[in-house]
C-alpha cells in the first residue's frame, strides 16, 4: 500500500482527521457523534482525499462476510467504470443505520464482526455513524470534530447562492455583490455555533432570505439557537454588567485575571462558588460571561434523568458535546450538589456516573468553556469535585457588610430612580445587617409596588417601610457561621475584601480577667 502523499486539494479540519484511518484500512470506525449527515459528509471527503470510493450502506443489508465482498465488488466496478487510471485502494462503507438496524435483526452485530477479516483483504473500511457508544475490541472509535469558522463561512456563502440564484431565476431586483460582509459572516458564525448541521443550513439560508429583505436576521439565528440548546437540556442566559453587581470584590478581581488569560488562549476551568442563598452566586456567572465576553448558558443536570437505562447518560453527554460546539462559552450550574451530591435515593448510582462523565470532561476538554458551578451545601459533594486543581478558584460567599450592602442599595436605588441622600443611605445599611443581596433587592422592589398602590413615586419612607416588616433568613433560619468557617478551611477564597471579618471568625478568642 503506497503512503505517499501526493498534492491534493485542502480539505477541512474535521475530514483531515479521518484521513489516515481510512488511508491505513482500520476495518472499522465508530464515530460517536449526534450529526450522522455532517458526518457522512466529513467522511465522504475524507475518502475523495485518500482515493478510495465511497458506499452508503442500505439500511436492510446485513454487514455479513458476503454482502462486505459484494459492496467491494461495487466500489471496484465503479471505479473501473471511471476510468481515471488510477489503481483501486478499496472502498468506504458509511453505515447512518447501524444501530436501528441492531434493533430490527440482532443477528447485525454478529455479522459485522465476521465480516472484520474480509473488511482488512478488502482494503475497505466500515464507518458507523452514531450518537450510540460502541465499545467492541475491533472499533475504532473517534469524534467528530465540531466546525471550524471556515467551514461555517463556506456554508454561509452556499446558502446565500441559493437565494441570490432565487432572486435571479424570478428576475426581481436583487443584490449584485455577496449577500454578507465579513463582519457580518463573523457575526453570523458566531451566533450560530452549536446549531446542528441538519438545521444550520436551513438557518442560513433564512437569514440569507431576510437579510436581502432588510428584516432583523441575528435575532431569528438566537430563538432558533435557543430554541435547539433547550432540547439538550441547555438553557441561554444573558450576561450582566459587572458594575450590576455589588461587593465580591474578590471574584470580581479574580474574573479579570482569568480574562488575561482568556484572551491568550490560556487553559481555564472554572470556580465553584458556594455560601448563602442569596448571596449573588448566579449573579456572578453572569458577570463572568460579560468579563469575558463570550455567551452564558445554564446546564441543568436535573433534566437528563431518564426512567430508561443509559437514557440519562446519554442525554447528558450530547449537552457536554453540544457545549463543546458553542464554545467560547461560560456555563453556569446551579445548586450542583442536588445532582452531583450522590444521595441516598434510588438515583445514588446514575448520579456516580453522571459524576463521573462530567469528571472526565472537566480534565478533557479542549475548548474554551468557563464553568461557574454554586452550591448551597458544599458537604454535600463528593471529596473528587472539590478536590485541589479540580477549578481554578473556589470561592464562599458570605453576607454582605456595610460597604457591600450599600453598593447593593446603590445599584438597586439607581435602576429605579429612587431618590435617597446619603444620610438615609446609611440608615438603610444599619438596619439591613444579615440580609442578602437578594432580600434587598426584593424589598427595593415591593416599595415600588407600593408606591404604585399609593399612587406616588418610591422613596426612601417607603423603601425603609418595606425593609421594617421583613425578617431575613439569616436571622429566622438562624446564620451557620461554623459553616462559613468550615469552608475557610477547606480551601474555599473569600469572596468579599473583608480580611479583618476573616481575622475574627478564625482567630482565638482569650478573655482574662
Amino acid at each position: 500500500m503506497s503512503l505517499e502523499n501526493k498534492s491534493e486539494p485542502s480539505i477541512s479540519p474535521a475530514a483531515e482527521h479521518f484521513v489516515q484511518p481510512i488511508m491505513l484500512s482500520f476495518p472499522v470506525i465508530h464515530i460517536a457523534t449526534f450529526e450522522p449527515a455532517r458526518a457522512e459528509i466529513v467522511v465522504r471527503e475524507a475518502t475523495e482525499k485518500v482515493g478510495k470510493v465511497f458506499i452508503n450502506m442500505p439500511l436492510k443489508m446485513l454487514p455479513n462476510p458476503v454482502e462486505i465482498k459484494k459492496l467491494i465488488a461495487q466500489g471496484k466496478s465503479d471505479a473501473d467504470k471511471a476510468n481515471n487510471g488510477k489503481k483501486f485502494k478499496g472502498v468506504v462503507i458509511f453505515d447512518a443505520f447501524f444501530f436501528d438496524r441492531q434493533k430490527l435483526n440482532p443477528e447485525n452485530l454478529p455479522s459485522l464482526k465476521s465480516s472484520v477479516g474480509e473488511l482488512e483483504t478488502g482494503g475497505a473500511n466500515y464507518v458507523i455513524a452514531s450518537r450510540d457508544s460502541f465499545s467492541e475490541e475491533f472499533v475504532y472509535s473517534m469524534d467528530l470534530q465540531r466546525m471550524s469558522l471556515q467551514e461555517i463561512y463556506s456554508l454561509i456563502d452556499e446558502c446565500s447562492g441559493y437565494i441570490q440564484e432565487a432572486v435571479k431565476d424570478n428576475k426581481k431586483e436583487g443584490t449584485t455583490g455577496a449577500i454578507f460582509s465579513n463582519e457580518e459572516k463573523a457575526e453570523l458564525a458566531n451566533n450560530a455555533l452549536g446549531i446542528p448541521y441538519a438545521q444550520i443550513r436551513n438557518v442560513f439560508t433564512l437569514s440569507a432570505f431576510h437579510k436581502l429583505k432588510g428584516n432583523d436576521y441575528l435575532g431569528k439565528v438566537r430563538a432558533e439557537k435557543a430554541a435547539i440548546l433547550r432540547e439538550v437540556g441547555i438553557d441561554v442566559m444573558q450576561p450582566v454588567d459587572i458594575e450590576s453587581v455589588g461587593g465580591l470584590e474578590n471574584v470580581k478581581q479574580f474574573l479579570f485575571e482569568r480574562k488575561a488569560g482568556w484572551n491568550l488562549d490560556l487553559p481555564v476551568k472554572g470556580i465553584l462558588l458556594a455560601g448563602v442563598p442569596g448571596g449573588g452566586k448566579s449573579l456572578i456567572a453572569k458577570s463572568a460571561a460579560s468579563i469575558l465576553g463570550t455567551s452564558l448558558v445554564r446546564l441543568e443536570i436535573g433534566r437528563f434523568y431518564d426512567k430508561h437505562l443509559g437514557e440519562t447518560e446519554k442525554q447528558f453527554t450530547r449537552a457536554l458535546q453540544t457545549i463543546e460546539m458553542i464554545a467560547p462559552v461560560v456555563v453556569l450550574i446551579d445548586e450542583i450538589e442536588k445532582v452531583l451530591g450522590g444521595g441516598g435515593d434510588g438515583d445514588h448510582e446514575v448520579s456516580r456516573r453522571l459524576l463521573g462523565r462530567f469528571l472526565t470532561w472537566l480534565q478533557d476538554r479542549t475548548a474554551k468553556v468557563f464553568i461557574v458551578a454554586t452550591a448551597n451545601k458544599v458537604t454535600q459533594l463528593p471529596p473528587e469535585l472539590i478536590r485541589a486543581g479540580r477549578w481554578d478558584q473556589s470561592f464562599y460567599i458570605d453576607l454582605p457588610n456595610d460597604s457591600e450592602r450599600e453598593k447593593i442599595f446603590q445599584i438597586h436605588l439607581k435602576k429605579w430612580s429612587i431618590p435617597v441622600d446619603p444620610l438615609n443611605l446609611t440608615i438603610l445599611v444599619a438596619c439591613t445587617e444579615g440580609f442578602t443581596g437578594a432580600e434587598i433587592e426584593q424589598c427595593v422592589n415591593n416599595s415600588l409596588f407600593i408606591a404604585a398602590k399609593n399612587g406616588c413615586k418610591p422613596n426612601f419612607d417607603i423603601v425603609n417601610e418595606v425593609l421594617k416588616r421583613v425578617t431575613p433568613a439569616s436571622k429566622s433560619n438562624g446564620f451557620d457561621s461554623v459553616y462559613m468557617d468550615a469552608l475557610h478551611k477547606m480551601g474555599f477564597a473569600p469572596a468579599s475584601n473583608n480580611e479583618a471579618q476573616i481575622a475574627a471568625n478564625i482567630g482565638r478568642n482569650i478573655t482574662v480577667d
